[in-house]
């Protein structure tokens, strides 16, 4: 979970929000929301899930949100949970995602040590994404790639996947 008692950490975390914003398009899920602080942006139905995937179960969304989530998570398991939001999400819909680069984990790691971050939070990174991991991982589980940018100094990416 983010502290957003720190101020990068809720800086960063509002950026994310703007990004994502003009793409939450009908009902959404919002996957790793945190404490549903994107729910204010949301116009749709609005489900957060953080541990507990089945929430998911039996329900359907034109928007699925990931906002700095995926690199919490093993590869194994998010490829698992790419195959859930291939049921989930409909036929027209789309993923928003936001995931540190490689580039990023050097001065992650620096500013998590000096306090500028979250150290627990920088500590649960599992694996750094690139494009090519993530143009895997979308067609390994059913999605294309529509669009692919590196933002804030080359540090961080976003990707919106659709149905193939």
């Amino acid at each position: 979970m983010i502290n957003t008692s720190i101020l990068l950490e809720k800086y960063l975390q509002n950026y994310r929000f703007k990004m994502a914003e003009p793409y939450l398009i009908g009902d959404v899920l919002d996957f790793g929301g945190n404490n549903r602080e994107l729910k204010k942006l949301v116009k749709g139905k609005y489900l957060v899930v953080n541990y507990d995937r089945s929430l998911m179960d039996n329900t359907h969304f034109d928007t699925i949100v990931s906002l700095a989530v995926i690199e919490h998570i093993p590869v194994k398991e998010v490829e698992n949970i790419f195959k859930e939001f291939k049921i989930v999400l409909n036929k027209k819909g789309r993923i928003f995602l936001t995931i540190p680069t490689k580039m990023a984990k050097p001065v992650l790691k620096i500013m998590a040590f000096v306090g500028i971050l979250d150290k627990e939070n920088m500590g649960e990174h599992k694996h750094y994404w690139d494009e090519k991991d993530l143009r895997y991982l979308a067609k390994k589980a059913g999605f294309v790639v529509k669009k692919y940018k590196k933002f804030q100094f080359g540090f961080n990416q976003l990707a919106i996947l659709e149905h193939i």
